[in-house]
This record gives C-alpha cells, sequence and structure tokens, in this order.
C-alpha cells in the first residue's frame, strides 16, 4: 500500500485549495493509498473531524508560523510515517515541506501551484525558486496561467511542471435544484424584482471585493432594484462593510458569512462576479456555471484560463470599476446574450472540468510520474 503525505498550512473549509485536497484525500483513501493529511490547522471549521471519520490519518503540525521551528517538527513527522510521496500544497508549505522532505529522505516530492501570489515578494520568489529546483521532483499547476507564472517568474522547470485543473462534481445538481430560485430569495428577503448581483469566496484581500462594491455603487442608482450579495466571511469583512457604508449603499449589500453550501447562494443571483486580483483555478467559476449563470471574471491570472471573452463568460480589467459596472448594467438589457453565456458556461465546466477528469489525472500522475518512478527505484 503506497503512502502518501498531503501538507497544507489550513485545513479550513472555507478555502478552494482546501476542498481540493480534501476530496483528492478521500479519492486516494478509497483507491487504497495510505493518506496523510497534515496541516497547521489554525482556522475553524476545519476537514479534520470529517476526514479521521473516514479513515484517514490526520496531524496537527503545531507551528507559530516560524520554519526554523517548523522544519523539524515536520522532519520528525516524517521519519516516523516514512511515505513514498510527500505532496505540499501552497507557499510556504512548498518551502518548509520541500527542505523537511529532502532532510526526512522521502522518495519523491511534489508540489501542488495554486493562486500565484503577484504581489509576492522577490525574497519569498527567489526562495522559492531555489527550493522548486533543489529538492522537488515534480510539480502540479493548477492551471496554464499559473505554470507560466512559476516557470517565468520563481523559475520552476517547465519540462517538471503538469497541469492538472480542477473539477467540479456535477451530481451537485442534484443539490442545486433541491432548493428553488424562489426559496432561495425568500430566504434572503430578496424579490423577483431584485437583480442580484453575488460572488463566493472568503473575504481576504487577493479576493478583491472592495472593487466589485465600487462598481456596484456605480450602478445602484440606474438599478435602483439591484442587490449585491457576498457569500464568505474572512479578516476583510469590516473594512468591506465600512466601505459600503461610506458609498451609501449597506442596505443593498447582503454578506451571508461562510456558508457551507455555496448553491442556495448562487441559485439566488440573476449574475455572478469574480473580482479576484489572481486564482488557481476558480471553483466558484466552475459552481457558477453549473448553476446556469452568467459569469463575469476580472482578466488575469487562472480567470482568463476558464472564461474566453463574450463567449463562455466576460472579463473586465481590474484598474476600472466603471467598466465592471458598465457590464452589469447592460447584461440585464441583453436577455439573449446573457443566457447564451450561461449555457455556454455549462457546457464548459460539463465537458471539461469535472471531478472524474481530475481525480484520473492526478491518479494518473501519481502513479506514473517519471520523476516519481525514478526516485522510488533508489
Amino acid at each position: 500500500m503506497k503512502k502518501i503525505f498531503m501538507y497544507i498550512y489550513s485545513l479550513h473549509t472555507g478555502g478552494g485549495a482546501e476542498n481540493v485536497l480534501y476530496k483528492l484525500a478521500l479519492f486516494l483513501h478509497k483507491k487504497g493509498w495510505q493518506v496523510y493529511v497534515c496541516g497547521m490547522l489554525d482556522e475553524e471549521p476545519s476537514f479534520e473531524k470529517s476526514l479521521t471519520a473516514r479513515g484517514l490519518k490526520v496531524i496537527r503540525l503545531q507551528s507559530d508560523h516560524n520554519p526554523l521551528r517548523t522544519i523539524p517538527r515536520l522532519v520528525k513527522v516524517l521519519k516516523k510515517v516514512k511515505p513514498d510521496i510527500l505532496l505540499n500544497w501552497l507557499y510556504p508549505c512548498i518551502i518548509t515541506g520541500g527542505i523537511a522532505g529532502r532532510i526526512a529522505s522521502v522518495p519523491c516530492l511534489i508540489s501542488n501551484l495554486r493562486g500565484p501570489d503577484l504581489k509576492k515578494k522577490k525574497l519569498k520568489v527567489l526562495l522559492d525558486g531555489i527550493v522548486a529546483r533543489c529538492c522537488y521532483d515534480g510539480h502540479i499547476a493548477v492551471s496554464q496561467n499559473v505554470k507560466d507564472v512559476f516557470v517565468r517568474r520563481e523559475k520552476y522547470p517547465a519540462d517538471k511542471v503538469a497541469v492538472i485543473n480542477n473539477g467540479l462534481d456535477l451530481a451537485a445538481e442534484k443539490r442545486i435544484h433541491k432548493t428553488s430560485r424562489s426559496a432561495s430569495r425568500r430566504a434572503l428577503r430578496l424579490s423577483s424584482k431584485n437583480i442580484v448581483i453575488g460572488t463566493l469566496g472568503r473575504l481576504y484581500p487577493e479576493k478583491n471585493q472592495q472593487l466589485l462594491i465600487k462598481a456596484f455603487a456605480l450602478l445602484a442608482s440606474r438599478l435602483p432594484e439591484a442587490r449585491l450579495l457576498l457569500v464568505g466571511d474572512g479578516p476583510s469583512r469590516q473594512e468591506l462593510e465600512h466601505l459600503s457604508a461610506e458609498l451609501n449603499i449597506s442596505d443593498k449589500i447582503i454578506f451571508t458569512g461562510w456558508q457551507s453550501d455555496p448553491y442556495p447562494y448562487l441559485q439566488a443571483m440573476d449574475i455572478y462576479v469574480l473580482p479576484s486580483l489572481y486564482e488557481g483555478h476558480s471553483s466558484s467559476i466552475l459552481q457558477a456555471w453549473a448553476c446556469r449563470l452568467p459569469v463575469i471574471g476580472a482578466n488575469t491570472t487562472g480567470i482568463r484560463d476558464l472564461i474566453v471573452d463574450g463567449q463562455n463568460g466576460l472579463l473586465f480589467s481590474l484598474k476600472n470599476p466603471q467598466e465592471l459596472a458598465n457590464i452589469i448594467l447592460n447584461l440585464p438589457a441583453y436577455p439573449k446574450f446573457t443566457k447564451k453565456l450561461a449555457a455556454a458556461g455549462y457546457q464548459t465546466v460539463s465537458e471539461n472540468y469535472t471531478e472524474q477528469k481530475m481525480y484520473a489525472e492526478y491518479l494518473n500522475y501519481l502513479e506514473n510520474s517519471p520523476a516519481q518512478n525514478l526516485r522510488l527505484r533508489r
């Protein structure tokens, strides 16, 4: 039985990367792998209870966020577990996990590259690149845009970076239709007259919800029945609420907080917007497409991998809230075009981004990667 050790900073249930790790861990467990999931688990709610209830091993790595102390603790754990593969997710785990994995002589080290922080400081970029080239046997980027960034900026070897996109479980549609659109709106005290613009995501600076709020303020007077639905929670919430009050639109914005099931909220929306500064490969866009919503996204890394402008969605410039406001204002005036965008989005996710495809590609990579086979034969 092969052992895989999956190391991530946090197992918070509200993160896209964390959700993919959780689902992949369960899939590999069902396939007969012995799966260990290690996280610093500094945020709640986490996947810890759910994973352990299903028979997976979850390890809490006590950390004070000092890599000089974190690395020796991780080395000790790895020497005890003796995994065949160490799969590290996200910075800084790629750094600490790469160094610890080499010290512990783990046969195969792989990193999982997701959101490529476009504001990463030069020292971190340099360190990331050095560790990638010196410690790792292979890397999995969640999109081609993400691969391009890490190859260009951190100097990852292009021939060692595979691309495996996120996938959506389309059986989730059964959940989508359990709650009707009208029931979803009633629960939020919205009427059929309201035009609901919404977004999903943790309230963090990189998710850039402030730009969406500014754009909404520009269109609110022209669409008095419009409402903005922000689904998620995080450290930026107070700042976003303050901005809404400054712009005199607090009464038109609904902050739902963190939600375990996004589909009732997507059901209530008319238009989905993702204003992030960068993404890996947005699961929320896939979810919006599954609900047959027209999608508007920022023209940036990870989003333009998914959206073909004017075909399955619309792109806007991050520098211009007015451009986003204009796009939102125009969509209700063109219902046929809007419906066409939504249909094309649904077709995109159903044909290209299913969980079954994602699982098959991960399994094939983990079982057949030349880099892995080379090290496991040593």
